[in-house]
C-alpha cells in the first residue's frame, strides 16, 4: 500500500488519530474514577459514619471508667471526672441517635437484637450518670468503688459489649462495600488498558509507515546539503519531486548557485585584505568565537618572536599576556583582550605588557574590535604596537619635571619657615620680660627689645647707635672695654655663656641689681654680642623677706613644746624644731636631710610605716598613717619613745603634694599605763570567762544529777507496777489455760446436751456470740504479746537506771558497749525517725571509769549525730581496743562540719545550731570529762559526707599525778580555745 499524502497531511492524520485514542482513554478513565468515588462516598455515608458514632459511645464509656479508677487512686480529681461525665451525658445520646438515624430500616436480625439491648440500657443510663455525678460531688470513694465492682458490669454487658459487637458488624459492612467499589474501579481500569493497547498498535503501525516515507525524503535532502557543505555547488538532485519536498529541492539548487558566486567574491576580498594586513607596522591577530587565534600578520610574528604556525590555534592571553609588568599573575577574567569578543564592543588599553617567546617583555598599546554576525560574536581583531621608545622619552621628561617641582617646593617651604621664625622671634622679644640687647665690636647698641627700655627707664630713641656704657656704672666701664678687646684679640672670655650678677644704671643715675648672660656670634665676618638682662630687684627683696620669715618661723617652732617635723616625698627631714631635737637627742644639722623612717623608726615598724606614709602622700591612704596616728621613735641613745602625731599635707601652687607637716606629743608614759590597764582588763575578762564556764559546767552537772535522780525515781516507781502486772499476767496465762481445759471438757458433753434442744441452742448461741473459737486462738497470743511488752518496759527502765548510775558516782569497771546500748535506748526516740543505726562492736574489755560521766559523753555524741542528719541517713557505732586503751566511735552521714568551725567545736558556748536550739556546752563538757579520765576525743569531718567522733579511754584508771597533769592541760586548752 502506497501513501498518496504529503508529509504535512500525514502528520495531521497522525495527530487526529492520537487525539481520538487519548480522548477515548481519558473518557473511560474519568467514568471509572467517578464510579469508584461514588462507591467510596456511599461506603463513607452508609457504613463508616455509623461506625464512628458507635466508636464514640464505646470511647466515652471506657474513658469514664478509667477516670473513676483515677479518682479512687487519687490520680484524678473528682471535679475533673465530673466535667468528663457531663460531656459523656451530652455526647452518648447524640452519638447513639445519629447511629440509629443512619441505620434505620437497614439492620439485620443480629444487629436489631443488639440495638434493642442497647436501647433498653439507654433508658436507665441518664439516671445512672446522675447518681454517679452525685457520688463524685460528695467524693464518696467507697460508693464509687461499689459502683465499679457491681453496677458497672451490668453497663458493660448491656451497652459496652453490644456496642463493640455492632462495631465489628459495621466494619464487616464497610469491607463488603469497599470491595464492591474496588471491583467497579478494576473493570474501568481493564477497559482503559484494552483501549490503550488497541490505540497504541494503530499508532505504531501508522507511525512506522509515515517515518519510512519521511526518512527517505530526508535522506535525499541530507545528501544534497552534504554536497553543498563540501563545496560541490554544481551537482543537482535527480528525478522529479512534488509538494513540500519539490520546493525544498528547488531552494537547495538556488542556494548552491548563490554560495558559488559568494565564494568567488570572498576569495578576491581575502587576497586584498591579506596584502593590507601584511604591510602594517603594528602587530595584528584575529581570534575565532572561542578566543583562539586564527590569523597573525608578519609584524605580530616579528614583535612576539613566534611564527604564525606556532601561534594559530592558541589563546593570546595564555601565550603572551599572562603576567603583569610587576611579575604578578594576570587573571584571564580581567584581560581587556577578551572584552571585544565577550562584550561585543570595541576595547582599548595602554601601558600593558606583552611577553616574547624568549621571556622578555615590552610595553604595548592595543585596541580590539569584535566580529559580529547577526547578534552572535564569531571572533575579534586586535591591533597592538610597541611603545618602548615612547615610554622611555616620557619617563625622562617626567623625571626632570618632578625634580624641578621638588626644588621649587623646598625653596617655598624654606622661605615660609624663615619668615615664620622671624615673626616668632620678634613676638617673643617684644613680649619677653627680660631685656635682650645686641652690640657690635665698637660697643654700639644695634638692637634691643621693649623690656630694655622698661628696665633702664630709657626711651628707644636714646638707645639706638649709642654706646652700651651709658647703661653701666662708671667703675665697671673700663673692665667692660678690656673684656671686649681681649675677646676680639684672642677669642678668650670669662663671662661668655655664663650668668653673672652686676649693677645697672638707669637714666636718673640710680643703680639696681641685674642678672646678665652674654653670647657672641659673627655675621659675614662682623662680630656681635647679645645679652639677656633681668632686673633682680624684686627677687633680692623677696629673698630677704623670706629669710626674715624663716628666722621668725624657726623661733616660733622652737618655742613649741610639741615635736614639729617636715618630711618631703623622699621621706627625708626638711625641718625640725628644738623639741624634736631634744626628743631624738641630736642636733638639727644631724637630723635635717636624714631619712626619717630609716633613722628614727624601730626596725619592726619601719617598712610598714614607710609604705603607709608613701601611700598617704600619693593620696591613697593605707595602713596607720593618716591625719592622726601614733607610733614608736628610736632616739640616739637607743630608747623607744611613743609619739602621738597629727599630720597635714603641704602642696605647691599646682596642688601637688610636696611635703607633710607633723606635730607630735610624747605619750610614752601614758601608753605604758594604757597597756597595763588593757592587760588587767584582759586578765579579769579571762577570769570571768572561766568562772562562767565553771558555773555552767556545775549547773550542767547538777542538772544531770537531778535528771539521774529523777530517772532513778521514775524507774523505781515504774518497776513496782510492772512487777505485779508481770506476775498477774503470768497467773492469768495459767488460769486462762485451765479455763480453756474446762471449756473443752464441757464440749465433750455435746452428745448428752443434744437430747435437750433448748439447752443446746442456748449454749450454741452463747458460743457464737462470744466467738469462742477466735477467743481460744487469740487469748494466748494477747497474753504473750503483753508479757513481751512488759519485758521491753523493764529493759528501758533498766537502761535508764544504768544511764543515770545514781547508785554510784565512784570509779568502777564498766563495759562501754553496754553503756553505749543503754544510752542508745534513752535517745532512740530522737534517732529512729532520722537514721538507721549500724553496730560494729569488737567486744571491748571493761575499763575503769565513772560510768555516768562516760554515758553523758556518749549521749552528747549520739544526739549531735542525729541533729547533723537533715533528712534520712545512717549512724555507725564502732568499738575497738589495744593493750593500753579502749575506743568508741560515733560516725554519721550528716552534713559535716566546715573546716573553719572544726577547730572551735570544743569551745564553751560555740554552736552552729540556730538560736534557741543549742547551748554550745555539750561537746565542751564531753571534752572535759574525757580529759579528766585521762583520755581524749578525736574528730574528723568532711562537708557533705559526715563526721566521725572517737572517744579514747585508758583501760585502767590513771594515777592521781597524771590526772592532775591532764587537768592542767585541759585548762591550757580551754584558754587556747
Amino acid at each position: 500500500m502506497t501513501i498518496k499524502l504529503s508529509i504535512r497531511q500525514g502528520l495531521w492524520l497522525f495527530v487526529v488519530l492520537g487525539a481520538m485514542i487519548l480522548s477515548s482513554i481519558a473518557g473511560l478513565g474519568m467514568w471509572g474514577t467517578w464510579r469508584g468515588q461514588e462507591g467510596l462516598r456511599q461506603v463513607l455515608e452508609d457504613e463508616v459514619g455509623p461506625t464512628q458514632n458507635l466508636i464514640v459511645v464505646d470511647k466515652e464509656l471506657t474513658h469514664l471508667r478509667a477516670l473513676l479508677y483515677g479518682v479512687l487512686n487519687d490520680d484524678m480529681s473528682a471535679a475533673g471526672a465530673r466535667l468528663h461525665l457531663e460531656t459523656a451525658r451530652r455526647d452518648l445520646p447524640r452519638a447513639w441517635a445519629l447511629y440509629r438515624e443512619a441505620t434505620a430500616g437497614e439492620a439485620t436480625a443480629d444487629e436489631q437484637h443488639l440495638v434493642d439491648t442497647i436501647e433498653e440500657a439507654m433508658l436507665w443510663l441518664p439516671g445512672f450518670a446522675y447518681g454517679l455525678d452525685e457520688l463524685l460531688a460528695r467524693r464518696d470513694l467507697a460508693a464509687i468503688a461499689t459502683v465499679l465492682k457491681e453496677d458497672w458490669w451490668a453497663l458493660q454487658l448491656q451497652v459496652v459489649i453490644p456496642v463493640r459487637q455492632l462495631i465489628a458488624l459495621q466494619e464487616g459492612h464497610v469491607a463488603e462495600s469497599y470491595a464492591a467499589a474496588q471491583a467497579v474501579y478494576r473493570k474501568a481500569l481493564f477497559g482503559e488498558l484494552a483501549l490503550f493497547v488497541v490505540g497504541l498498535v494503530l499508532l505504531l503501525t501508522f507511525s512506522r509507515r509515515l517515518l519510512r516515507y519521511v526518512g527517505y525524503k530526508l535522506d535525499v535532502i541530507e545528501g544534497a546539503l552534504l554536497r553543498i557543505g563540501q563545496g560541490d555547488f554544481d551537482t543537482r538532485v535527480k528525478g522529479t519531486h512534488r509538494g513540500e519536498f519539490g520546493r525544498i529541492i528547488v531552494a537547495l539548487d538556488r542556494t548552491a548557485d548563490t554560495l558559488r558566486a559568494d565564494r568567488e567574491a570572498i576569495n578576491i576580498l581575502q587576497q586584498r585584505q591579506a596584502s593590507i594586513l601584511e604591510s602594517m607596522v603594528e602587530g595584528l591577530y584575529g581570534t575565532d568565537a572561542e578566543g583562539r587565534m586564527n590569523y597573525v600578520n608578519t609584524a605580530a610574528e616579528r614583535l612576539l618572536g613566534w611564527t604564525a604556525a606556532e601561534m594559530l590555534g592558541q589563546r593570546p592571553h595564555a601565550m603572551f599576556h599572562h603576567t603583569r609588568a610587576d611579575g604578578s599573575p594576570y587573571p584571564a577574567a580581567e584581560c581587556p583582550l577578551s572584552g571585544a569578543r565577550l562584550r561585543q564592543e570595541p576595547s582599548a588599553a595602554s601601558d600593558e605588557v606583552f611577553w616574547r617567546k624568549d621571556g622578555s617583555s615590552f610595553p604595548v598599546d592595543f585596541a580590539g574590535s569584535p566580529i559580529v554576525a547577526g547578534e552572535r560574536t564569531v571572533g575579534a581583531v586586535v591591533v597592538f604596537r610597541d611603545i618602548s621608545e615612547r615610554r622611555s622619552a616620557e619617563r625622562a621628561r617626567q623625571k626632570l619635571l618632578a625634580e624641578l617641582h621638588q626644588r621649587n617646593e623646598q625653596l617655598t617651604v624654606t622661605e615660609d619657615q624663615l619668615r615664620r621664625k622671624e615673626e616668632e622671634l620678634r613676638s617673643v622679644l617684644d613680649n619677653l620680660r627680660d631685656g635682650v640687647i645686641t652690640i657690635d665690636e665698637q660697643g654700639l647698641i644695634r638692637s634691643f627689645n621693649p623690656a630694655i627700655c622698661s628696665i633702664f627707664q630709657q626711651p628707644p630713641e636714646a638707645l639706638y647707635d649709642q654706646s652700651v656704657t651709658m647703661l653701666i656704672p662708671s667703675e665697671l666701664r673700663e673692665p667692660h672695654r678690656r673684656g671686649v678687646a681681649r675677646h676680639l684679640a684672642t677669642g678668650g672670655a670669662h663671662l661668655l655663656g655664663k650668668t653673672v650678677e652686676l649693677e645697672g644704671l638707669r637714666s636718673d643715675g640710680s643703680r639696681f641689681p641685674i642678672e646678665l648672660s652674654i653670647n657672641a656670634y659673627s655675621v659675614r665676618g662682623e662680630r656681635f654680642y647679645s645679652g639677656i638682662i633681668r632686673d633682680s630687684t624684686a627677687r633680692k627683696d623677696a629673698e630677704k623677706a623670706l629669710r626674715n620669715a624663716l628666722d621668725q618661723a624657726q623661733e616660733y617652732l622652737d618655742v613649741a613644746l610639741a615635736v614639729i617635723v617636715v618630711i618631703d616625698c623622699d621621706l627625708r627631714v626638711r625641718m625640725i624644731n628644738r623639741a624634736g631635737c631634744e626628743l631624738l637627742r641630736l642636733s638639727e644639722t644631724e637630723i635635717v636631710g636624714a631619712k626619717w623612717f630609716d633613722r628614727f623608726v624601730p626596725e619592726p615598724q619601719r617598712e610598714s610605716l614607710g609604705d603607709s606614709f608613701r601611700c598617704w602622700l600619693a593620696g591613697r591612704p593605707k595602713g596607720v598613717i593618716a591625719a592622726h596616728n601614733q607610733n614608736d621613735l628610736l632616739t640616739a641613745d637607743g630608747r623607744i619613745r611613743r609619739v602621738l602625731w597629727s599630720n597635714a599635707l603641704l602642696r605647691d601652687s599646682s596642688g601637688t603634694v610636696t611635703e607633710t607637716l607633723s606635730s607630735g606629743i610624747d605619750i610614752t608614759e601614758q601608753h605604758a599605763a594604757e597597756l597595763q590597764l588593757h592587760a588587767s582588763i584582759e586578765h579579769l575578762t579571762e577570769l570571768n570567762r572561766k568562772l562562767g564556764e565553771a558555773q555552767n559546767q556545775l549547773l550542767q552537772a547538777e542538772k544531770m544529777a537531778s535528771i539521774g535522780q529523777l530517772a532513778a525515781g521514775v524507774a523505781h516507781e515504774i518497776n513496782n507496777p510492772v512487777g505485779f502486772v508481770n506476775s498477774n499476767l503470768g497467773s492469768l496465762r495459767d488460769e486462762v489455760s485451765s479455763l480453756l481445759q474446762v471449756i473443752d471438757a464441757y464440749a465433750a458433753a455435746d452428745t448428752v446436751i443434744a437430747e435437750h434442744p433448748a439447752l443446746r441452742d442456748a449454749i450454741a448461741a452463747a458460743r457464737e456470740a462470744a466467738d469462742l473459737d477466735y477467743v481460744r486462738d487469740d487469748v494466748g497470743k494477747l497474753i504473750d504479746e503483753s508479757l513481751e511488752g512488759l519485758q521491753r518496759v523493764r529493759k528501758i527502765v533498766q537502761d535508764l537506771k544504768d544511764f543515770s548510775r545514781v547508785d554510784t558516782a565512784e570509779w568502777q569497771f564498766a563495759n562501754l558497749e553496754a553503756g553505749l546500748d543503754s544510752t542508745l535506748n534513752i535517745v532512740w526516740n530522737e534517732i529512729k525517725y532520722k537514721a538507721a543505726v549500724h553496730k560494729e562492736y569488737a567486744g571491748v574489755p571493761e575499763v575503769e571509769c565513772i560510768p555516768a560521766q562516760i554515758n553523758q559523753i556518749l549521749l552528747n555524741l549520739l544526739v549531735n549525730a542525729a541533729h547533723a542528719i537533715e533528712q534520712r541517713g545512717t549512724i555507725t557505732l564502732r568499738t575497738g581496743f589495744d593493750a593500753q586503751q579502749v575506743w568508741v566511735e560515733v560516725e554519721d552521714s550528716g552534713k559535716g562540719i566546715a573546716p573553719g568551725n572544726l577547730e572551735r567545736i570544743f569551745e564553751p558556748f560555740f554552736t552552729t545550731k540556730p538560736v534557741g536550739q543549742g547551748t554550745g556546752l555539750g561537746l565542751s563538757l564531753a571534752y572535759g570529762i574525757a580529759k579528766r579520765h585521762g583520755g581524749r576525743i578525736e574528730v574528723s569531718s568532711e562537708v557533705g559526707r559526715g563526721t566521725r567522733f572517737r572517744l579514747l579511754l585508758p583501760s585502767t584508771r590513771p594515777p592521781a599525778d597524771a590526772l592532775a597533769a591532764t587537768a592542767a592541760l585541759t585548762s591550757v586548752d580551754d584558754q587556747q580555745h
